[in-house]
């Protein structure tokens, strides 16, 4: 029983991320402007579940230039309400 405890624990975040990142590539191909910047698919994936470190890699980039693509687009939105 523990053996097959471990094998889930093991396998099933694998195949999560693997379904993921298949929602994404078919995602890509009905409408490839809709997810056009790394931002953009890495939302999509946090949405089907994923963190955004694991987003992030299955995205193409890494969480850190994430995280700094993620910075810039708040300081841009809130310059953007402020009218500046």
């Amino acid at each position: 029983m523990a053996n097959e405890d471990d094998a889930q624990a093991t396998w099933l975040p694998v195949i999560g991320k693997t379904l993921a990142y298949l929602c994404l590539q078919e995602a890509l191909r009905k409408d490839p402007k809709k997810y056009d910047t790394v931002l953009k698919r890495v939302n999509f994936l946090q949405v089907l579940g994923l963190s955004r470190d694991d987003a992030a890699r299955a995205a193409g980039s890494s969480p850190e230039s994430v995280q700094v693509m993620h910075s810039q687009a708040k300081t841009g939105k809130a310059k953007a309400r402020r009218g500046k």
